[in-house]
């Protein structure tokens, strides 16, 4: 093949200026790790996390994954290099080709040194895409972003900044890019892994943080979405997105306390952790 058509133009395949990898037609798996307090904290958790995914789609784990001591040394290199020394977000890829599978870290900085979290609450629907509990694959990023890209497109240009996933029982999973977490008195709830849930690598660690916190962690496969209506209150979290708190569910309004103070135990956490 000497030609391609690019944007309506007929122009010779090495002029295009794409990447190889491009040419291998690669299926590509990502994950997002947050890095702050001089560390990456929860670097072997999205590694690992990496090479489940891997496993679970029968493609090898390149040689850099294998040596985590390398590739973690060439992360803070390159965050170094970028001269990225408060806080932000690394993207590691995978481009499983047909003739080789590659490996691609890449980051930016954000401003302040603290986890993220939102200055102003969201607004939140139902989304309409239902989830299949039974999916083994509900768990990973990459299983999950088709349903959030449509997601996303149905809430443009409306004043909701973000859906609830519910599954064929009826029971609440997920949200897009984040896994949610209920507060009701001095319980916090979360969906089960049962319920078909994303699984973002801060949700464990965020649960252990809320339990300190002496709230009553509950991972339930039995939230309705009527249940969600009688919170008190609700925030989202993941490693790419922070804590994003929750003003309100379509019509329903909530308060916001718990989220505040979990932030900052977080903080401390995660700080820890990066040392």
């Amino acid at each position: 093949m000497d030609f391609i058509i690019v944007n309506g133009q007929i122009i010779r395949k090495q002029e295009a200026g794409f990447n190889t990898l491009f040419w291998d037609e690669p299926f590509v798996i990502t994950q997002k790790l947050w890095f702050g307090y001089g560390g990456i904290p929860l670097f072997h958790d999205n590694v690992e996390t990496m090479k489940i995914t891997l496993n679970t789609l029968k493609i090898n784990i390149p040689d850099l994954l294998s040596n985590e001591h390398e590739l973690f040394r060439l992360t803070k290199r390159m965050l170094n290099k970028n001269r990225f020394y408060r806080s932000g977000i690394i993207t590691l890829q995978v481009f499983a080709g047909q003739s080789e599978t590659s490996t691609v870290l890449t980051s930016f900085a954000f401003p302040g040194f603290d986890f993220p979290v939102s200055d102003q609450g969201i607004i939140l629907n139902f989304s309409e895409f239902e989830k299949f509990s039974g999916n083994p694959l509900n768990r990973f990023l990459f299983f999950n972003e088709p349903n959030w890209k449509f997601a996303e497109a149905r809430i443009q240009d409306t004043s909701f900044n973000n859906s609830i996933f519910i599954n064929e029982k009826g029971t609440v999973c997920d949200c897009i890019s984040s896994d949610i977490f209920m507060i009701k008195g001095k319980s916090l709830f979360t969906p089960s892994v049962e319920t078909g849930c994303y699984t973002d690598t801060l949700r464990d660690h965020l649960m252990k943080v809320a339990s300190n916190a002496n709230l009553k962690v509950v991972e339930s496969e039995e939230v309705k979405r009527e249940d969600v209506l009688q919170m008190n209150e609700i925030f989202l979290a993941s490693e790419e997105l922070g804590l994003q708190w929750v003003l309100g569910v379509e019509n329903k309004r909530f308060v916001h306390q718990y989220s505040v103070k979990l932030h900052q135990l977080l903080n401390e956490y995660l700080k820890k952790l990066a040392q």
